[in-house]
């Protein structure tokens, strides 16, 4: 008989994780998740057939902590402005776990290709927001949270590598700067632009938008 296991799939997983958080996912070896529940790396392969199992267990936690973190975002209007927030927040506050769902190597490169890939119950509603608010098409719309994540990414890795520096007050104002910018651009190009319409986003723009709790 193959002798018993130590520990369970679920604490492994759970030590792999936190292994993650501290020192991020190429720390995660069979030697270290050991040292991490005070063993030997011999009970990992009673339960795992490889590492990279145990490392996809790992993302899919990390996916849910993400999921769970962003579902607050609908508590707030404008959602998306709240999303933008989160995002560097996010980074900010777990880099590690923000490298692993985002700037490990996989298919793609393009933050918005995987947030739509993992994320899509999140994203659908931000780009339906996104369309009442400003009048867009659904197209418009993906373009324009499209160009919100390359530039909340791009802001990541600043908070990521000076996490002191971070500040929401900053990031919403840039947010919306860079929200208005494109809108009235897209607007201007096409022809449809109401230039009082513009002025108030303008206006915007400049104060900074801070999303809102929603009322009860």
């Amino acid at each position: 008989m193959p002798p018993k296991p130590k520990y369970t799939k679920e604490e492994i997983v759970n030590a792999a994780y936190e292994l993650t958080r501290e020192k991020g996912i190429d720390a995660v070896v069979a030697r270290e998740v050991g040292r991490w529940l005070n063993t030997s790396a011999t009970p990992i392969f009673t339960v795992w057939n490889s590492m990279d199992e145990l490392k996809q267990e790992v993302r899919k936690l990390a996916k849910r902590k993400y999921q769970a973190y962003m579902q607050g975002i609908f508590y707030y209007t404008p959602s998306f402005k709240e999303f933008g927030l989160r995002w560097v927040t996010f980074a900010a506050e777990e880099p590690n776990l923000y490298r692993l769902l985002f700037l490990s190597r996989r298919e793609t490169h393009d933050p918005y290709a995987r947030f739509k890939q993992d994320f899509e119950d999140i994203l659908t509603p931000l780009v339906e927001e996104i369309m009442r608010t400003f009048g867009l098409s659904r197209e418009e719309a993906e373009d324009l949270l499209n160009q919100m994540i390359i530039f909340a990414n791009g802001v990541a890795a600043f908070a990521i590598t000076d996490p002191a520096s971070f500040s929401p007050q900053a990031v919403s104002h840039s947010l919306s700067r860079v929200c208005i910018g494109l809108v009235v651009a897209d607007k201007l190009r096409d022809g449809t632009l109401d230039l009082p319409a513009a002025k108030a986003m303008a206006e915007s723009s400049i104060t900074g938008v801070t999303p809102r709790k929603k009322k009860a």
